[in-house]
């Protein structure tokens, strides 16, 4: 079975392809350039030095959110796009939860991602099977770390924030923060995930499928704004 997962929720752009079980190719850059921009030519490139054909990709595992509102909805368009033209099954990876399926730890994980403003998407997951504790929200840094300041286990930080708020986290002694690889580049976990949900029947509708934002976009939230002032 060969799955091609795709992520584009934070700065970073990110595709894998995984092969009976094993990551057989992977293409992850973080740049200037938008995610519109070097997406389909990430995927393709990659494909080509694999020697497969789009058409050989038996499932699409859409990374949505939350994170980047813009990068996110190119990624999960692009997923949508290919498994409605080929006709293959999609299924849907919450960013937070592939971010901390890579920390292998019998601990609280927090996964974060900078929402900038001070602010940051997180989610609390625990133990080795990544059983979620807390639903994916929205919340100030300092809010969160003293949430849960009075913690006596151990609890690891991971995503793209880490590096941007690490100071702050280590004054905790029972925080611990993840090294920069399993910071990022969340499209192989994706891959594993998205294969148990595929075994579990757990699959997306193309049709329906969408970014889970937490929170509206600035450009909805200035729609409903100029509405309420008609």
């Amino acid at each position: 079975m060969k799955i091609l997962a795709i992520d584009t929720s934070t700065t970073h752009s990110c595709c894998s392809v995984m092969e009976n079980d094993y990551i057989v190719g992977e293409f992850s850059i973080n740049q200037s350039m938008s995610h519109n921009e070097i997406l389909l030519d990430m995927v393709q490139e990659m494909l080509s030095k694999l020697n497969i054909d789009i058409s050989e990709i038996d499932l699409y595992v859409a990374v949505t959110g939350p994170g980047s509102f813009t990068g996110i909805r190119i990624g999960v368009t692009t997923a949508k796009a290919l498994a409605m033209a080929l006709n293959k099954p999609i299924v849907s990876v919450n960013t937070l939860e592939a971010m901390s399926f890579g920390v292998f730890s019998e601990n609280k994980k927090i996964p974060i991602i900078d929402a900038r403003g001070g602010r940051v998407y997180y989610g609390v997951y625990k133990g080795y099977d990544n059983c979620e504790i807390e639903k994916p929200d929205l919340m100030d840094i300092d809010e969160l770390l003293m949430k849960f300041d009075n913690s006596k286990e151990e609890i690891i930080f991971t995503g793209d924030a880490v590096k941007l708020y690490e100071k702050r986290i280590l004054k905790n002694t029972n925080f611990k923060v993840t090294s920069p690889n399993l910071n990022s580049c969340i499209s192989r976990n994706a891959c594993v995930i998205g294969k148990e949900k595929f075994k579990k029947n757990i699959l997306a509708d193309c049709y329906t499928l969408s970014p889970e934002y937490v929170r509206q976009s600035q450009a909805q939230r200035d729609l409903e704004k100029r509405e309420e002032q008609k």
